[in-house]
């Protein structure tokens, strides 16, 4: 009798179908398909609080988590309930339970499968029964009361909502160790970026399609030849995360940075741009959250033989209708530069140092539509006039189109950082982020800077702000070229 036979031999029919299944999987599992050897290959402990796995299409993610999950539930001897989140519920329904759960776990281990309730009922190494619960990322407060031992977050780049995440983390507070599993083919979604920076107990774990390649049809890897090379192929292939900036209609390779070591040019134009939110109509009707008021502030200055734009000041806040008034009024009033012509910006208050010289703004712009009216409106009584901008039937995108050419001709400044040479200052990088990933209506959570940018310089377009090219009067400006017909006799 083989010493295998021996073992199979003291267990019960359960334990017995456990052992012979966990035989099979460990044949034919690679080691970055086992959480615990893959947290080790990086020198990680296997006792993970959060893994990751982000992997091409066919690396077997599924699988994965389906695998995880279920060997967790039968070694529980607490029973302690688990979870399913999947984008939709027939993801949940069809590819994590039936084409996963079911599909691996022995039948003498299923006690029931609920398929209204969406439950597996399962047995654990001693006979008792643990649920495990599948979720739709689609109504995240659905998750606002259950607690769990284990997630499995599948797909994690598809979810409809980011807050699927966050009500899912506070409900993980079951058991010593409560831990979650999420597995998905990488898109540069907000909550995707933010869960792939380090983190202790955090374990990230990178794959290809063509690591399982010997699992899969060699017919499916000919038609993949035409996505070699290409974005898409790096992203659903290869599973390596693009950023979104990548994609962006604006790249950050566009601006240009004004050296904090030269003074700030003379400007002849200031523009304080709002994209404003303050009522009830601009709260995410789901969560209840407001949007923020964007506000960016631009300087027009000559430079190089051409007009340029220069960002000079960024930000956002939630701010109700009185408040707003009361920041306006004071951002009006800061003056930008100084006799000497110091570079004295500083994020939110322009300058650091109360100061009688120095350009204030020029121009208050604001969008003719919604609570942009009742803005301007309210602050005609406080005597301060804002022009107001109607972008007509435009929408974000259109209108960012529309500017995009100033930025490909890098007349876009941005004032470089004191501490950090070649970047831009700090306070500048949430704006520019926002600005530079945002690809439709959707591609990023919030893009409250992106009418606000836009706007600005569409009006430098219109009032022909950013084509004048004639000399100051310090300079001298060169004859004009005689303009000869070459067919004049």
């Amino acid at each position: 009798m083989t010493r295998d036979t021996t073992v199979l031999s003291r267990l019960d029919e359960r334990q017995t179908k456990y052992m012979q299944w966990q035989k099979s999987w460990c044949a034919t599992a690679r080691e970055k398909q086992v959480p615990e050897v893959a947290a080790e290959m990086q020198g990680q402990s296997p006792d993970f609080t959060e893994m990751g796995y982000l992997a091409g299409r066919g690396f077997g993610k599924t699988r994965v988590g389906a695998e995880w999950l279920a060997r967790k539930v039968f070694l529980d001897l607490a029973c302690h309930p688990s979870a399913v989140i999947a984008p939709t519920y027939q993801d949940i329904k069809f590819t994590c339970f039936e084409n996963g759960l079911l599909n691996i776990i022995p039948p003498e281990l299923i006690k029931a499968y609920n398929k209204t309730d969406m439950v597996i009922e399962m047995y654990n190494c001693v006979g008792d029964v643990a649920a495990i619960r599948g979720f739709t990322a689609e109504k995240p407060e659905r998750l606002r009361g259950p607690q769990h031992t284990r997630i499995w977050c599948d797909e994690l780049a598809a979810w409809q909502y980011d807050d699927t995440w966050d009500m899912a983390m506070m409900g993980l507070r079951l058991g010593d160790k409560p831990q979650v599993l999420w597995t998905t083919t990488p898109k540069p979604k907000e909550l995707v970026r933010k869960l792939v920076k380090p983190k202790a107990g955090r374990v990230i774990v990178s794959g290809s399609t063509y690591d399982n390649r010997s699992n899969l049809p060699e017919s499916f890897f000919d038609q993949l030849q035409q996505y070699e090379g290409t974005t898409l192929g790096r992203q659903e292939l290869m599973g390596e995360l693009i950023s979104p900036e990548e994609a962006g209609i604006i790249k950050r390779s566009q601006f240009r940075l004004w050296s904090a070591k030269v003074p700030l040019p003379r400007f002849d134009w200031i523009i304080m741009s709002l994209d404003t939110a303050f009522t009830e109509k601009t709260f995410d009707k789901r969560s209840g959250d407001p949007d923020a008021t964007a506000c960016t502030v631009w300087g027009v200055f000559h430079h190089e033989k051409r007009n340029n734009i220069m960002l000079l000041d960024c930000w956002e806040d939630h701010l109700g209708m009185p408040d707003l008034i009361r920041r306006v009024k004071k951002e009006m009033a800061i003056p930008y530069g100084d006799d000497a012509d110091q570079a004295l910006i500083k994020p939110l208050f322009g300058s650091s140092k109360p100061m009688t010289s120095g350009r204030k703004p020029d121009i208050l712009l604001i969008e003719d539509k919604g609570s942009g009216i009742s803005l301007r409106q309210m602050l005609e009584r406080e005597g301060l006039d804002a022009y107001a901008y109607n972008p007509g039937r435009a929408d974000k995108l259109t209108r960012l189109h529309m500017v995009s050419p100033v930025f490909a001709r890098k007349m876009v400044w941005l004032p470089e950082s004191d501490k950090h040479e070649g970047r831009p200052k700090n306070w500048i990088e949430p704006m520019l982020a926002q600005l530079c990933a945002f690809t439709g209506p959707g591609s990023i959570k919030h893009d409250d800077y992106v009418d606000s940018v836009t706007q600005a310089i569409r009006l430098c377009i219109d009032k022909n702000l950013l084509n004048a090219v004639q000399a100051r009067k310090d300079e001298v400006a060169p004859p004009p070229k005689r303009v000869v017909n070459p067919y004049a006799v």
